[in-house]
């Protein structure tokens, strides 16, 4: 049967079940006879690693086709639960595989097939191919010209952690930029992250308050790097987040005056303002500052990540009682 051009492949990578075979089934001196045996397994990276790890899942579904070497399908055999597919009584010879990219799920591809070459013989006559499925992984400016909906990879250190913000979320950068990450939840019995975690994050992009954002956010954190440092800017600059460029990044303000305080329930707006522009420094409900601490002519100097705020702007958040110094 020869492949269809309606079969469309998210991969296609060539196993050799014999070595100096240019055709399927040609006589090399081994009984004419079909004794080969085609093992496949496919997992799905889902925590990033680039590797086979405790935290990855088999893949079921898939749709794997085996061919020959002049692309004529051989078989076509779907993943089981284990996300194994096994083709068995092989002519000795030549082949190719493919996963079919409709049998995938929302933006899945085949990143790697390993053991492209192997030589089946008579004493080894079966063989084993190890499929990586994965989400494509992407850069925080990447990601942020990202259409919404689509599932992806991001790699950086972690700003702010999952645990100093009651509303669930975290801050991750990397050399492109950074990004805030909502209804964070934490792979490997994590407790929380914290600042300088290197991380892998998969989630959706999606957008809050005008911004990118990538949501439904699991994290999977690998090393442990120094706490990031923040961008040292000017009240009116961080109350823009330098015309939105600095959205979610790690920055800080020094020896700014108090100008005045609210209660915006359930957390605290302390207006401060160095004479170019007021910035609200919020103080999340999660953290415990001693507010009446907070009186206008004061002055402070604070560190946090740009949130922005509904009706424009963005707001600077701490991250813990550390962040904030009183004069």
């Amino acid at each position: 049967m020869r492949l269809s051009r309606s079969f469309r492949f998210a991969a296609v990578a060539g196993v050799a079940l014999a070595a100096g075979c240019d055709n399927a089934g040609v006589d090399r001196g081994f009984p004419d006879e079909a004794t080969g045996v085609l093992r496949v397994s496919l997992y799905l990276d889902t925590d990033g690693s680039q590797t086979r790890t405790t935290l990855d899942t088999s893949y079921p579904g898939a749709r794997v086709a085996l061919l020959t070497r002049g692309g004529d399908t051989v078989r076509t055999v779907t993943s089981d639960a284990q996300g194994r597919a096994r083709f068995g009584d092989l002519a000795f010879g030549e082949y190719m595989l493919a996963v079919a990219a409709g049998g995938l799920g929302d933006s899945v591809f085949v990143a790697v097939i390993d053991n492209e070459q192997p030589r089946l013989s008579r004493g080894e006559d079966s063989v084993q191919v190890e499929i990586r499925l994965a989400y494509p992984g992407l850069t925080v400016r990447e990601a942020r010209a990202t259409a919404p909906g689509r599932r992806i990879f991001l790699r950086g250190v972690i700003l702010a952690g999952v645990q100093s913000f009651r509303d669930t979320t975290s801050h991750l950068s990397d050399s492109s930029g950074a990004i805030r990450l909502t209804d964070v939840t934490l792979r490997g019995g994590l407790a929380g992250n914290s600042p300088g975690d290197s991380v892998s994050v998969l989630g959706v992009v999606s957008s809050r308050e005008g911004q990118v954002t990538l949501s439904s956010a699991i994290i999977a954190r690998f090393g442990q790097r120094p706490a990031p440092l923040p961008r040292i800017l000017s009240t009116g600059v961080a109350a823009a987040a330098s015309n939105g460029s600095l959205d979610a990044d790690l920055v800080q303000v020094i020896s700014v005056p108090i100008v005045d305080t609210a209660t915006v329930q359930p957390d605290f707006a302390v207006g401060i303002d160095d004479g170019s522009g007021r910035v609200v420094l919020l103080l999340d409900a999660n953290l415990n500052f001693p507010r009446p601490a907070f009186v206008p002519g004061r002055q402070v100097t604070a560190r946090g990540v740009l949130v922005p705020r509904l009706g424009g702007g963005w707001v600077l958040k701490p991250r813990d009682l550390g962040d904030v110094t009183l004069f």
